[in-house]
């Protein structure tokens, strides 16, 4: 008999309640709940409880702002373009004498940018980066120059940003591949690629079909034909042993996949090359 013992224990729990948002901006409602957390001592909160977060100006396009961002953050450049553009003309159309107040806020904007640059690794941080900033900025007499500086530097940051995503992109390919290539004669599957990688099945497929061209199984049967007719030219191992060296534990499967990938089966094959 198994004695059941039934254990109590005493958790600390805390709900937090944020602002209602549209899917695509679930990530500031999780950083609204982690804000709502460090900020309370109770159990239940509401971050409109709690002095965090920003108001704005009625008419202030902080969706616009947000887009702009959030494009930034995706390595979007077409979109991170249209956003900044769109922000840009709002300044103008309200503050078309302010542009001083438009200065500011374009090398705000450029900075935070450039910040999201940096943390991605798509810059190199170095303390005197943005020596002339001030200076460059101040110099600009319309708000047309300031846009064309803006604009510059809102698309180098977003340049950057996507560079690194293709670098780490490139590098997680190249790691799939010479793991496919060194374990091909297992029974590898999707899966075991993608926990090697530590990123999901899914993300890994539509990843590896984007940057190769082909799908997993098609890349890694396109490998192990490879090995197969080089086994076979070479004429030391019959058939069967060619098939369990291949990564496949089934003769019959390994001849239909053989021609259907060569157009004829290992026998016919090895018998052409006589």
């Amino acid at each position: 008999d198994i004695d059941y013992k039934v254990f109590n224990f005493s958790c600390p729990y805390l709900y937090t309640i944020t602002s209602v948002k549209s899917i695509n901006k679930l990530d500031r409602s999780y950083r609204e709940a982690i804000n709502s957390m460090k900020n309370t001592r109770g159990s239940v909160v509401h971050c409109k409880d709690l002095p965090i977060g920003c108001n704005y100006e009625g008419d202030y396009p902080i969706d616009t702002e947000d887009a702009l961002f959030d494009s930034i953050r995706q390595g979007n450049l077409t979109e991170a373009v249209i956003q900044a553009n769109n922000f840009f003309d709002w300044m103008v159309e309200h503050y078309p004498d302010c542009i001083m107040d438009i200065k500011l806020k374009a090398l705000e904007f450029v900075l935070q940018a450039e910040k999201m640059a940096f943390r991605t690794g798509g810059m190199t941080y170095h303390f005197r980066l943005r020596k002339d900033y001030l200076d460059s900025i101040y110099d600009k007499k319309t708000n047309e120059e300031i846009r064309a500086w803006f604009m510059v530097k809102i698309t180098e940051a977003c340049r950057n940003v996507v560079t690194k995503k293709k670098e780490h992109t490139n590098d997680c390919i190249n790691k799939a591949k010479s793991y496919i290539k060194l374990n091909y004669k297992k029974d590898i599957s999707l899966d075991d690629v993608s926990r090697e990688l530590d990123i999901s099945p899914y993300y890994f497929s539509k990843l590896f079909k984007e940057v190769s061209g082909e799908n997993f199984i098609e890349y890694l049967t396109n490998i192990r034909m490879d090995r197969a007719k080089k086994l076979l030219e070479e004429g030391v191992q019959s058939i069967k042993e060619i098939c369990v060296s291949v990564g496949y534990g089934d003769p019959n499967y390994f001849s239909r996949i053989f021609k259907k990938c060569e157009g004829v089966t290992p026998t016919e094959y090895k018998e052409g090359l006589m």
